[in-house]
């Protein structure tokens, strides 16, 4: 059997369905690519492309793309003038019209190289109402070689008649299992030290396993040791503070422990919600032993912290915690906010 997308983990259904239409040369003019930030948007984008240059698309001894063409090593290489990769202005949070006109005045030049001109929209749901119009009289009767790619994670951000015009093809999280043997077999994942760190650190191997959440990309980011230290401290900060409510008598660590919190209104907004996940593990785990775990990576020990408290209790404290990211949302005073629910926590 044929196969397509060879270098995309994961996704093996959509990578069929997509791989069918660009092996027929049936494919669409247009495409949405959803997913989260590290996904695998652009990998598959800079795959489509290839594949709908691919000179050996249609031989059945080749994947799709077969990656040893020409015009697949010209892409692979990102030295073919003929993929255009669109962005949003750097310290832009929007793509505006300008962006999409500026597109446009290039887009009736036929292909350098290929037989079809393929553009890359990234962060296609950052794009103004205005610009969205502006791409959507260019998708309404865009140039028979011309393929566009929008990047985005939200489809639903798009205006209705863009989506109209695009199959959305969303691209799911990957499984523990895939993605850790992803990271100990693939060359990404041998280069940044994977199969190093789960021999040497393998509870740490398992802990980035779930902060990454499917995300091949953020785990090959997170294998960096100074990127994945401060995410490690906030979890186990967070183990800390739930064996302290645990342990009902210590009050005043978990006072340090809290004073030791920076004054980042996002930074506290970001350990409340790494204390949800784990306060949702263990509410699940004091109902059933087999619940599934977002943040606990030791069953074992994630059950024997559960027997500490009731569910009735782990609901307050999930409430209290709940009602601190609403607070800071309200724009409330960090430190208040976090003596508030100190004080919330040991009233529970």
């Amino acid at each position: 059997m044929k196969s397509f997308f060879p270098d995309i983990c994961g996704n093996e259904s959509l990578r069929r369905r997509i791989g069918a239409e660009f092996c027929e040369g049936s494919f669409s003019h247009a495409y949405i690519l959803e997913g989260g930030r590290g996904y695998g948007k652009h990998l598959l984008a800079r795959q489509m492309a290839m594949a709908a240059a691919c000179e050996n698309r249609q031989s059945k001894s080749h994947p799709l793309p077969c990656g040893i063409c020409r015009s697949c090593r010209k892409i692979a290489a990102d030295n073919c003038l003929d993929v255009i990769t669109v962005s949003k202005p750097e310290g832009r949070t929007t793509m505006s019209v300008d962006t999409v006109r500026a597109l446009r005045e290039g887009l009736a030049t036929v292909p350098n190289d290929l037989d079809v001109k393929v553009y890359i929209i990234e962060d296609a749901h950052t794009m103004t109402k205005q610009a969205q119009n502006a791409l959507l009289l260019t998708l309404e009767e865009p140039p028979s070689f011309v393929l566009f790619l929008l990047l985005s994670e939200d489809a639903g951000a798009l205006l209705e008649t863009v989506r109209s015009r695009a199959p959305v093809f969303r691209l799911q999280p990957l499984s523990r299992d895939a993605m850790r043997s992803y990271l100990t077999a693939s060359p990404a994942g041998i280069a940044g030290g994977a199969p190093t760190l789960l021999q040497e650190h393998p509870e740490e191997f398992e802990a980035l396993l779930t902060l990454s959440a499917g995300s091949i990309g953020e785990a090959l980011t997170l294998l960096d040791s100074k990127k994945r230290a401060p995410l490690m401290q906030q979890r186990e900060d967070t183990a800390r503070i739930l064996r302290l409510l645990a342990a009902h008598t210590a009050q005043d660590e978990l006072f340090l422990l809290f004073r030791s919190f920076g004054a980042s209104r996002e930074e506290l907004n970001a350990r409340m919600t790494t204390l949800l996940l784990a306060l949702r593990d263990l509410t699940l785990l004091s109902r059933t032993e087999h619940a599934p775990l977002l943040f606990f990576t030791n069953r074992e020990q994630a059950i024997e912290l559960a027997t500490s408290f009731t569910t009735a209790r782990l609901l307050l404290i999930s409430c209290a915690v709940e009602e601190t990211k609403e607070a800071l949302a309200a724009n409330a005073n960090v430190r208040l906010a976090l003596t508030r629910l100190q004080a919330q926590l040991f009233t529970t």
